[in-house]
């Protein structure tokens, strides 16, 4: 039997800041001694939105529609398929708060610090946005003008991956490659360049890419529910996956997430091309299932379309990177 994955209620920890910008809701929590989720975390709540009616609709006098999201299911969903494929990626859980501005209950995910405690010393983050604007004057986060896989590579030549992993002594940009095989299984859209970046230590200088994060926008999380359901209905789900493009590169031109992976792994080390394409390969479908059998509270016809999605995605893949 599949254990449903816990919701971390966060009543008893304490709040930190909230996220630049003033978001409430996306706000740092520090664990109290007694949770067995240690550190500091980020909650970041769902999406729920009311969607604009029709003027017949309107008309007819119907309430409006309520969009809920599913970014936390996403993120979580995305980091344990990560740790089943060995790619670096922040901790990851289901969490809920009570909001102070208004007393509603607001429900997300939080994710762990990116920045290790080892030994006291002090991490700084850096987004590869500021990385690519430092080589290439011309660079443009918002268009997404200069960044390309090339570039990618250019600003994480030297560096090694994630400290406390087990690609420490990696070229960073061999583990990099890994986060885009991640988001072609995911269909995660949003690899822009605040998404990702790299890791300092103050004390020693030692600089080293981060893990992988935010992933709210993986596997359909912002479609409408009835959408995913008739994609499992009409056993369409293949044509969506085939359809997986981001426009997070080279100046915000269509790309296909598969093509990008394959791109990336062709400039990857011949070491770090087999170990990734063996780590997807090698994943049991079974137990991905049951991934998202733990999520709680999902609907028969979302589980069965994320089910679907992910072995599709993997097919994908696999039948790319031979």
């Amino acid at each position: 039997m599949v254990v449903p994955f816990e919701i971390v209620d966060l009543a008893e920890w304490t709040r930190g800041e909230s996220e630049p910008g003033g978001d409430e809701a996306k706000r740092w929590f520090l664990a109290p001694e007694s949770s067995p989720h240690a550190g500091h975390w980020l909650f970041k709540p769902r999406t729920e939105k009311t969607l604009t009616l029709s003027a017949t609709r309107r008309a007819r006098g119907d309430e409006p529609d309520l969009l809920v999201g599913g970014e936390d299911w996403a993120e979580k969903i995305t980091y344990e398929l990560a740790k089943l494929a060995e790619i670096p990626a922040a901790d990851t859980e289901l969490a809920t708060v009570v909001r102070w501005q208004d007393g509603r209950q607001s429900v997300g995910s939080m994710s762990h610090d990116m920045r290790p405690g080892v030994e006291g010393r002090a991490w700084t983050w850096t987004p590869g946005a500021a990385l690519l604007a430092e080589c290439d004057d011309e660079f443009d986060a918002q268009t997404c003008e200069g960044h390309t896989i090339v570039a990618v590579q250019r600003v994480l030549e030297g560096l090694r991956g994630p400290v406390n992993t087990a690609y420490s002594s990696w070229d960073a940009f061999d583990v990099f490659v890994g986060y885009l095989v991640l988001d072609a299984w995911v269909a995660n859209t949003d690899r822009h360049a605040h998404n990702w970046g790299v890791l300092q230590n103050s004390l020693t200088g030692d600089v080293c890419l981060g893990p992988s994060f935010d992933h709210g926008s993986a596997l359909a999380s912002g479609q409408r529910e009835e959408d995913r359901a008739e994609r499992s209905r009409s056993e369409t789900i293949p044509n969506w996956c085939a359809k997986g493009n981001t426009k997070r590169f080279d100046g915000g031109r269509k790309q296909g997430l598969v093509d990008i992976a394959s791109d990336g792994l062709s400039r990857a080390s011949g070491r770090a091309r087999q170990h990734w394409v063996d780590r997807i390969a090698g994943v049991d479908l079974e137990v991905c299932n049951d991934v998202v059998v733990a999520v709680p509270d999902l609907s028969d016809p979302t589980r069965r379309f994320l089910q679907t999605a992910i072995a599709t995605n993997r097919k994908r893949l696999c039948d790319a990177l031979k």
